[in-house]
């Protein structure tokens, strides 16, 4: 019987792919937790009747926790480089997100705004990263 033998550029292609699967998987439950903490703010506002200026910071607060998760998970899955992987995850998140909202007839024009999204992608992932390699 013949085993064959993987080259070290085959195992390097295959990690690479399993990491870039791990970190589309994260992005897209952290979006998937954002969309369903979003529906339960939307009840909590409807319900307490609570004023519309808080939505900005609340919509802040749980996308920023949600994308440091997704970084959270990609990193504890791949257990290595969880501050490039963390930073990875961020950045598809905003991807997802961009693409979303340009779906749903959101403007979809590049400004500051995207600018910012986009660093608070990136280092809100590299943080959830960061924990997320450090945890046993």
């Amino acid at each position: 019987m013949r085993t064959s033998r993987r080259s070290s550029g085959q195992k390097e292609t295959e990690s690479l792919l399993q990491i870039a699967l791990v970190i589309v998987k994260s992005s897209i439950i952290a979006v998937v937790v954002t969309l369903i903490c979003f529906i339960i703010f939307a009840l909590v506002i409807k319900l307490f009747n609570l004023q519309e200026t808080i939505i900005p910071a609340v919509v802040q607060v749980i996308r920023t926790i949600c994308i440091a998760l997704g970084g959270l998970l990609a990193a504890r899955f791949s257990r290595r480089k969880g501050w490039l992987t963390g930073a990875l995850t961020g950045l598809l998140y905003i991807v997802w997100a961009f693409l979303i909202s340009g779906f749903f007839g959101d403007d979809m024009s590049m400004t500051s705004v995207v600018f910012s999204d986009i660093l608070l992608g990136i280092v809100a992932g590299t943080v959830g990263g960061v924990i997320g390699v450090n945890l046993d």
